[in-house]
């Protein structure tokens, strides 16, 4: 239409600065280099095989526990004593010290991947035990690196966002594990072919030995681990632990019985599970940008905090109602606190800590959240049987309202400088 005619109207178009204003909370506070994509892209890929072979335990949990015979309480016992055992991940943080991130990091997730695919052969719950143990030791140490490397090798004004990449992978790996649900009746050997298919994974560990980044041990300090149980660095180790210990304990039941809630409770059908689980878990997905973009901004501690409260309120609401839609309303509230806690609390803990004992000091406070993780499984075992999930996890929530309250003691640390950074 000519400019100037009679009939011509004003552009319907939306300005790209309203566009900004709208995607503004799920974007980076700093422009993203390529070098920083590429990090990025591997570790998120990383991200997506450790949350798909660590989601499985959960996802497949009435079908595994069916299989083996085992009672809720049991099953939460089982749990219990493989997250236990991952007390063998603090010797991986021990090497990345010394020697590197890479190397420890793609060894732990190999244990990882070969673990879960054990873990579908076994006859017996202390098999299953077994198996999970050595999984959870590859799950804390991977995790537990993944993110340091994360931390120390992109942009420092977007550490945080960055680490918002490797959690969302780590939720989309937990998501294919759900997708597998559908499957479980249909599929030659039901639960038991599905737990193994993330050992395919172990196909692309030389792809990532090339793709990932190495931070050379000369740029993490000259800090020895000793250092690491003196002064401010054990009042901080101290503080990060006993935070996440209830944070672990309350997630741990929330999450390993929301498949045993949806199904075994509710009654719903595996496809109808999944679809709660994945609707908002999904849209809780936001979370991971969200909580990366307001602790680049905002600050560690009150996006850490704002993080937990959510996760309380969506986690309780869980396992009181009982609509697909509330059910899907409060697995997506639950979702956005977790994953809003998962940038937050990383970027918080690398930089807590200097460099030569940030591996040491990240895999002991990830080691004892996995102990907090099994307190809480272990109390599940003696409580749940006899007093439900319901008590149980609102006996579980009062530890997190403490933690929200320590939290304020640590000292935020948006903008600090690291030791052991790439660039």
């Amino acid at each position: 239409m000519p400019p100037g005619s009679d009939t011509e109207r004003p552009s319907r178009d939306i300005p790209p600065t309203l566009v900004r204003r709208i995607l503004s909370p799920f974007l980076p506070v700093a422009p993203i280099t390529r070098a920083d994509w590429w990090v990025v892209f591997g570790l998120w890929l990383t991200g997506v095989l450790m949350g798909w072979s660590q989601g499985q335990a959960s996802a497949l949990l009435p079908f595994s526990r069916g299989d083996l015979g085992l009672t809720e309480g049991e099953m939460s016992l089982v749990l219990a004593v493989a997250r236990l055992s991952s007390i063998a991940a603090i010797l991986f943080g021990v090497y990345a010290d010394r020697r590197g991130r890479r190397r420890p990091l793609l060894v732990a997730m190999s244990i990882l991947l070969v673990a879960g695919f054990a873990s579908a052969f076994v006859e017996s719950g202390g098999g299953y035990a077994i198996a999970q143990s050595f999984a959870r030791i590859g799950g804390v140490a991977s995790g537990t690196l993944a993110a340091i490397l994360m931390a120390e090798s992109i942009s420092p004004r977007i550490r945080a966002y960055g680490i918002s990449f490797l959690g969302a992978a780590g939720s989309l790996g937990a998501g294919m594990s759900v997708l597998g649900l559908p499957l479980v009746e249909i599929v030659p050997g039901g639960w038991r072919t599905i737990h193994a298919l993330p050992a395919l994974g172990l196909l692309l560990i030389p792809v990532l030995w090339r793709v990932l980044p190495e931070v050379p041990p000369h740029r993490l300090g000259h800090d020895l681990a000793p250092a690491l149980v003196h002064g401010e660095p054990r009042r901080r180790l101290i503080l990060v632990s006993v935070i996440g210990i209830p944070w672990a304990a309350f997630t741990a039941v929330a999450l390993a019985f929301t498949t045993e809630r949806l199904i075994g409770d509710l009654g719903f059908s595996g496809g109808t599970a999944a679809l709660i689980s994945l609707s908002g878990g999904t849209l809780g997905g936001a979370g991971f940008f969200i909580g990366g973009r307001l602790a680049d901004r905002w600050g560690r501690r009150p996006t850490t905090i704002l993080a937990f409260a959510l996760t309380i309120v969506g986690g309780l609401a869980l396992f009181r109602v009982a609509t697909v839609p509330l059910l899907s309303l409060a697995v997506f509230v639950s979702a956005l606190g977790s994953f809003m806690a998962v940038p937050a609390a990383g970027a918080h803990r690398a930089e807590l800590f200097r460099g030569r004992v940030r591996g040491l000091a990240n895999t002991v406070t990830t080691y004892v959240g996995t102990v907090g993780s099994a307190i809480g499984l272990l109390v599940g075992s003696l409580v749940i049987d006899e007093h439900g999930l319901n008590t149980t996890l609102l006996v579980l929530a009062v530890g997190v309202v403490i933690a929200m309250g320590l939290t304020m003691i640590l000292p935020e640390t948006l903008g600090v400088e690291m030791e052991g950074e790439a660039r």
